[in-house]
């Protein structure tokens, strides 16, 4: 409670002194909601800086993907076929530039926890092992029928009608794939 409520008066005061201030933290959550910048750094390199905003949707690399937003972005390794990108039963259509900026034949797939929904088809095939019930929405912790070993994250609005054990099908929203190279975790284009 005390760390929300100093992070707020840090944020008014530098608005009240209109000055620029560096502020260093490994919290992400501090980073997001304090900056109108944010420096993203992975062994003192920069990843990537921008607005949280632009951080958050646009990520330049599975890095930035993977280390913004809480719970992480899902993250799944796909083979590029003539269908798109391929995971289990999901597939992704390639427009031709990210076919041709890929690298090798396997790509990332990327979808945050809330653009990842359970629907009766369609999508990808997954097994429920843990629903969280937070009140004002419930996180689906599941795996692929495909891959059991690669978690995936579904975050829905109030409680959810989803239980342990069940099987159905993640489709993720129009527009809410990420996608990056396999080979170097760069963007690919939209």
């Amino acid at each position: 409670k005390l760390r929300v409520q100093m992070r707020a008066e840090i944020s008014k005061l530098q608005n009240r002194l209109k000055t620029t201030t560096v502020y260093v933290t490994h919290d992400q959550v501090e980073a997001m909601t304090m900056g109108d910048r944010v420096a993203v750094l992975k062994d003192g390199i920069l990843q990537q800086c921008a607005s949280p905003r632009e951080l958050f949707t646009k990520p330049r690399n599975s890095f930035v993907a993977g280390f913004i937003g809480s719970p992480a972005m899902n993250m799944m390794t796909a083979d590029v076929t003539s269908d798109g990108a391929s995971f289990g039963s999901l597939v992704v259509p390639l427009t031709p530039a990210q076919r041709s900026a890929a690298t090798s034949g396997r790509v990332i797939v990327g979808v945050r926890p809330e653009s990842l929904h359970a629907r009766g088809e369609g999508g990808l095939d997954i097994t429920v092992h843990t629903v969280e019930e937070r009140g004002s929405g419930s996180y689906l912790y599941c795996a692929p029928l495909s891959h059991p070993d690669v978690p995936v994250v579904s975050r829905t609005e109030g409680l959810s009608s989803v239980q342990a054990g069940d099987t159905v099908h993640l489709v993720p929203d129009h527009g809410a794939v990420h996608l990056f190279d396999a080979a170097t975790g760069e963007r690919l284009p939209d």
